[in-house]
């Protein structure tokens, strides 16, 4: 695989010598100008010399405001690019007859402030994973989504005055575009500081997922609003836009999924309290006083227990039935809706505990007697 270093190499050469060759057939500045700006291969070349000032000055912005990537950023971030790139392609397609050296131009400006969206997002992702994060890193983060939200509002203003004035273009695809990054860059920051809240609160804060939950929701409805509405401008001007039909259908799905996972958190709210009795201070010393999902003592009246016989905190299980539908113990199926469980999965359940609550009993006499 070709190194960044020889692409830049090989695109500076290219560069110099689509500019000699101007020279030599224009002669004056101004007709040169004109060349570079006009010609379908002296625009293709300008352009990727645009991309490779970008790239470089990308590699500068990252260090002075992530560091170094992590490989799972990497892979993730070429993986994005390589979606981009492709559908920018697509979008061609539909605006070929403007392509010059201003849509390369913004085209490239586009693909750069995207990247850092999207390590941003990525950064703020891996946040919830460690232990602890510098101040500095806080502060970089900050200043960084800043820059991005600025940004995106400063080309969308600007894009969408110029379309006021001139009409439709290929401009409504950029704008486009940096509404859903402000969007995007707005939810990462928002998803930040639920993790700064949850991080000031010692990792036990329990509404966390809900908040999450509805900020997913809403992002998702706003994001699909956008494409449906980019989607009828370009039909009505151009024709169908090939390039967000997946992203429209990745977007319509995952709203989709989330409406689904409203109804059914909506359920296990309702019908917790109903639904699954609280645990006894007897059932309780019984077992093990220690919740699986949080591994933190479990005392009465704030531990539920379902059907199969295993009991854990109130807000663990609800933070656990909001995305799964079995017991974290022994995988039964945990019926939220019916008033009653499963009775061969409830009798076998309830048979296994039994016999652990045995086995603990047969433990702790052996314990006494040595004592």
């Amino acid at each position: 695989m070709i190194s960044v270093r020889t692409y830049c190499l090989f695109s500076i050469l290219a560069t110099v010598a689509c500019i000699t060759h101007a020279v030599q057939v224009r002669k004056q500045f101004y007709p040169i100008v004109v060349h570079l700006g006009t010609n379908k291969l002296c625009v293709t070349v300008m352009g990727n010399m645009v991309f490779v000032a970008a790239l470089i000055f990308a590699q500068f912005v990252r260090k002075i405001f992530l560091g170094s990537l992590r490989p799972t950023e990497e892979l993730r971030l070429y993986e994005k690019i390589w979606f981009a790139v492709t559908e920018t392609c697509l979008a061609l397609t539909i605006f070929r007859e403007e392509l010059k050296f201003r849509f390369v131009f913004l085209f490239t400006v586009l693909l750069f402030v995207k990247v850092f969206h999207w390590l941003s997002q990525f950064r703020v992702e891996h946040f919830h994973t460690e232990l602890a994060v510098s101040t500095l890193t806080h502060i970089r983060i900050l200043m960084l989504m800043g820059i991005l939200f600025t940004t995106d509002c400063f080309f969308f203003v600007w894009q969408a005055k110029t379309l006021l004035l001139e009409g439709p273009s290929f401009l409504i695809l950029f704008a486009f575009e940096y509404v859903i990054l402000a969007s995007t860059i707005t939810t990462t920051f928002l998803k930040y500081m639920l993790y700064v809240i949850d991080m000031r609160r010692h990792g036990r804060w329990s509404n966390k997922a809900v908040y999450s939950f509805y900020l997913n929701l809403i992002s998702d409805l706003f994001q699909l609003f956008v494409y449906l509405i980019f989607f009828s401008i370009v039909l009505s001007f151009y024709g169908i836009p090939l390039h967000i039909v997946r992203d429209l259908y990745n977007t319509f799905g995952n709203f989709k999924k989330r409406i689904a996972d409203f109804i059914r958190y909506r359920r296990v709210i309702v019908n917790m309290n109903t639904r699954f009795p609280n645990a006894t201070a007897e059932e309780l010393s019984r077992m093990d006083h220690t919740c699986i999902i949080c591994r933190e003592e479990m005392q009465p009246p704030h531990a539920k227990k379902l059907p199969c016989g295993h009991i854990f905190h109130f807000d663990c299980l609800r933070s656990w039935l909001e995305e799964h539908s079995q017991c974290p113990t022994c995988r039964m199926q945990v019926e939220i809706d019916n008033a009653q469980p499963v009775p061969a999965q409830a009798e076998e359940a309830a048979g296994e505990r039994e016999v652990q609550n045995q086995r603990q009993e047969q433990v702790r006499e052996s314990e006494r007697r040595r004592c």
